[in-house]
């Protein structure tokens, strides 16, 4: 009689030990049931064996065993060490990349529109100059004039944004 054609991989998993208690439940429910998928199981069972006779799991000695024991543990120690604290910083670079582009961006703004806020000390204040609505003017025109600067600044910030998203994930 053949087994059932949708328990072929409950099959395998059951002769390897490798369904939880649910699923192993189901299974024994089904097996003392169906004599197909029974047969096929008990016949899986008695290859594992054979195979498991005639081919003998080689030993490790245990110099060998200790030596990959250590090179595990020195391995994840590793990864400890360079996940932890601002070590982590300097050892994964892309980190720091998102962080500097946008302290940059910062600074070129501020020093930008900083420098047409400075006023030179010898700089008369009583002294003549555009009216209230020139100024006003003067400082559109000024916009304008930079718009595209503006525009590559958003274009950077929406970068930032996109690359912090990627390296939470």
């Amino acid at each position: 009689m053949k087994p059932c054609p949708d328990r072929h991989e409950t099959i395998l998993l059951a002769a390897y030990g490798e369904l939880d208690s649910e699923q192993r439940q189901d299974w024994e429910r089904h097996r003392t049931a169906c004599p197909g998928c029974r047969t096929e199981y008990e016949a899986l069972l008695l290859l594992l064996g054979r195979i498991k006779e005639s081919m003998p799991v080689p030993e490790l000695s245990e110099k060998k065993a200790s030596s990959i024991l250590w090179s595990v543990k020195r391995e994840l120690k590793k990864e400890r060490e360079k996940a932890s604290g601002w070590k982590g910083w300097l050892v994964r670079p892309n980190r720091l990349v998102p962080a500097l582009a946008t302290a940059c961006v910062v600074l070129i703004t501020f020093g930008w529109f900083g420098m047409n806020l400075i006023e030179s000390p010898d700089t008369d204040l009583e002294a003549p100059g555009p009216s209230v609505e020139n100024q006003v003017v003067l400082k559109d025109l000024e916009i304008i004039k930079n718009i595209e600067f503006l525009e590559e600044m958003d274009t950077l910030q929406e970068l930032l944004t996109v690359l912090d998203r990627n390296e939470s994930i």
